[in-house]
């Protein structure tokens, strides 16, 4: 075992030409439509590529709107520009396809880097789970030869110390996440039924109003009506006493 001290910054750079050589290798093992297809959609995203089709829309458009003059060029794609219009969709087709491989070609390689990732993770976590138990194994030698260690077992510890399964991991974030969809379901369902009962209730009560008024007006019109059949009583009565004294 070597016992030259090793800076942090030798680590860096180790890690540094190890992603470098990892790179160097995918790009040297890519086919050639790939780099084609990579080359052109870098292209397509530069303003170099901007400036030339306004130069290019520019001319043509000018010269067929006889605003430049040119023997046997001008007017060769009088307005509405069908020839433009068709090299320009073309132009679209075959650009959105080579942005489709080199999408597919990234997406491949983020794959690649998601399972490195993953496989490392997976390394460090049983790293740390064997270094927890050698930590608990040396806490409980330590109590065994010093009476006043005082060493007591943690139940997290014990249970941190083993490593879980990839699927074990995968059903119990899937249960979370199904629990987190429950309960936002629910919050929603109170919502919407305090929504429904308060605009139930303002309907309800806004219907009581209105009975009650109407109500009243019944009853205005009931007295009313007790009031005219009052009044034509009394002119029954006063026409009989008037009768007799006529004959």
């Amino acid at each position: 075992m070597s016992t030259q001290a090793v800076s942090q910054n030798e680590i860096i750079r180790k890690n540094i030409a190890a992603i470098s050589e990892m790179q160097r290798k995918d790009v040297a093992t890519r086919k050639p439509q790939e780099r084609i297809s990579d080359s052109i959609t870098r292209f397509s995203g530069s303003t170099a590529f901007v400036y030339l089709h306004v130069i290019w829309f520019g001319l043509w458009i000018l010269l067929n709107i006889k605003l430049i003059q040119l023997p046997y060029v001008s007017e060769f794609d009088p307005f509405p520009f069908g020839l433009l219009t068709m090299i320009v969709s073309l132009e679209a087709i075959f650009l959105s396809t080579f942005v489709l491989i080199s999408q597919n070609r990234m997406s491949s390689l983020s794959e690649k880097r998601a399972e490195l990732d993953l496989q490392v993770n997976m390394l460090a976590e049983q790293k740390a789970a064997k270094t927890l138990e050698l930590l608990e194994h040396v806490a409980q030698q330590l109590d065994s030869v010093y009476e006043r260690f005082n060493y007591k077992t943690d139940p997290e510890i014990a249970a941190l110390k083993v490593s879980p399964e990839p699927h074990e991991v995968l059903q119990v974030m899937e249960e979370a996440v199904k629990e987190e969809a429950k309960d936002a379901a629910r919050e929603i369902k109170e919502e919407v039924k305090k929504d429904i009962t308060g605009e139930i209730r303002e309907a309800v009560r806004d219907v009581t109003g209105e009975v009650e008024t109407v109500r009243e007006d019944v009853r205005e019109a009931d007295e009313e009506i007790k009031r005219v059949a009052s009044d034509v009583r009394e002119v029954k009565e006063e026409i009989k006493m008037r009768a007799p004294e006529r004959v």
